[in-house]
């Protein structure tokens, strides 16, 4: 694991438990509390709070080093439901709750031991519903690692997923041949 990866990690976790800011870290580094770490350049963190909220998370993470450009932030959170920022040379990307199922998530989130800390982590569960939503290429070898290696209650993860996108999806059929 890259070390300013592992640092920003920890810094960033630290940094919202301490504002109180309820977060779950995602992306790679949950894989690699899941299962096995895969190669990354960002730390992705989903805060959860709402929007009109996220005054105490821009604080947490300046305190953590994050620069984050406030304005552009609240937009992007507003428009695309996560903003960019930068802790030295490594992306942090924050997503905010822009769909019911993060609710869920931050109901579901694990805490973990990670580099001498204490943090919280979306559940296995949780990481396979977001990775389906995305429905990238990465994602997909990333879930089958997951399947392969980590106890998960596929059942409800098939379920969430058919229910948000239509038992129709291809998300649907592609964890269906995943799980298979």
């Amino acid at each position: 694991m890259d070390a300013d990866i592992a640092e920003a990690t920890k810094r960033v976790g630290q940094a919202l438990e301490g504002a109180g800011v309820d977060y779950a870290i995602g992306g790679a580094m949950a894989l690699g509390i899941h299962c096995a770490l895969r190669a990354t350049r960002a730390v992705d963190v989903n805060v959860f709070c709402e929007r009109s909220e996220l005054t105490t998370a821009f604080a947490a993470l300046a305190s953590a080093g994050v620069k984050v450009n406030e304005e552009n932030a609240r937009q992007d959170a507003a428009t695309e439901g996560w903003f960019t920022g930068w802790l030295d040379a490594v992306r942090i990307d924050v997503f905010v709750p822009s769909i019911d199922f993060s609710w869920e998530a931050a109901r579901r989130r694990v805490q973990r031991p990670f580099a001498g800390a204490l943090l919280w982590f979306l559940s296995a569960e949780s990481l396979c519903i977001f990775k389906l939503l995305f429905f990238r290429t990465k994602d997909l070898a990333d879930l089958e690692q997951l399947v392969r290696t980590t106890p998960l209650d596929r059942l409800w993860v098939k379920e969430t997923i058919a229910s948000m996108m239509g038992a129709d999806d291809p998300r649907v059929g592609a964890w269906e041949r995943i799980t298979a």
